[in-house]
């Protein structure tokens, strides 16, 4: 398995660096794409009058820095290498790398953490959310903790689906990475009373329907797979009620429209991105 990482030089570069590395060790040919892409309007590539005064070797040197640090963070048994590009778009520039590489997907550091106590992704992440034709992966300082309690190993890959198309390819993508590292599978769906035109009566009879869709979806897809239907008042609810365990990895899928093997997150999946203390792939339909 092969990911590119976007990497700065910085806390969010090594967190991206040791998600990246828990993700594909263990599977065939583990291997890591550094990326250092700087905008191309960075002082330091700009054209000063009367020459660049030096900026350019500036630039080399601390690129070479920057490298040869993220190098020291790869564990042993991962293949890596470093690439590094000035582009008018960063968000571009990694899917550029990304697809020029073949990777399966592009991570990214740690979500910033917003006043009101949410995770909100950065300006490169949401467009990569928007745009991206491989799957986008991230953390945050509380999910790498629950990386690490599990000795930096993927225990677990939940899928979030619901019960309408797109259910599929998402519990597949999930599958495969489940497989790769050779750990269980978990199917899960919020439901919120929303949801439902009258909770009081109609909340019990969607929930057994969700279940059973799923169920008989995992089963003819000759998957061995749990099915969690969870609920709660509000979709926040319902979230918090999903229990966890270390070194868990959950995947979502894209809204239904979005183009063809691309990535565009959905209101739903951006309030699950918000909160969830594990790490998280988004993949393109």
């Amino acid at each position: 398995m092969k990911l590119l990482v976007g990497y700065t030089a910085d806390q969010r570069g090594a967190e991206a660096i040791e998600l990246a590395a828990a993700l594909v060790q263990g599977t065939l040919s583990p291997s890591l794409v550094i990326a250092i892409v700087l905008p191309a309007s960075t002082p330091f590539s700009a054209v000063y009058p009367g020459g660049d005064h030096g900026f350019d070797s500036i630039l080399s040197a601390k690129v070479d820095e920057w490298a040869a640090h993220a190098l020291n963070q790869v564990p042993a048994g991962v293949a890596v290498r470093v690439v590094a590009r000035s582009v008018p778009s960063v968000a571009e520039g990694l899917m550029e790398l990304a697809e020029d590489s073949g990777a399966h997907g592009i991570v990214l550091g740690g979500r910033k953490r917003h006043r009101a106590g949410f995770f909100m992704p950065g300006g490169v992440a949401n467009a990569l959310l928007h745009s991206s034709s491989v799957s986008v992966i991230m953390s945050s300082p509380q999910a790498l903790a629950s990386l690490r309690a599990a000795q930096g190993r993927i225990t677990r890959m939940t899928a979030f689906v619901g019960d309408r198309p797109g259910a599929r390819e998402v519990i597949a993508s999930a599958a495969r990475f489940a497989t790769a590292r050779g750990v269980d599978l978990r199917v899960a769906t919020l439901v919120a009373d929303s949801d439902v035109s009258d909770p009081a009566t109609e909340l019990n009879q969607h929930l057994v329907r969700t279940r059973k869709f799923l169920t008989e979806l995992t089963d003819s897809m000759g998957l061995q797979a749990s099915v969690e239907v969870v609920s709660g008042q509000s979709l926040d609810e319902a979230i918090e009620s999903l229990e966890w365990i270390d070194g868990e990895f959950a995947i979502l899928g894209s809204a239904r429209l979005a183009a063809t093997r691309r990535l565009f997150i959905g209101p739903k999946a951006q309030r699950i991105l918000r909160q969830l203390n594990v790490p998280m792939a988004v993949v393109p339909n």
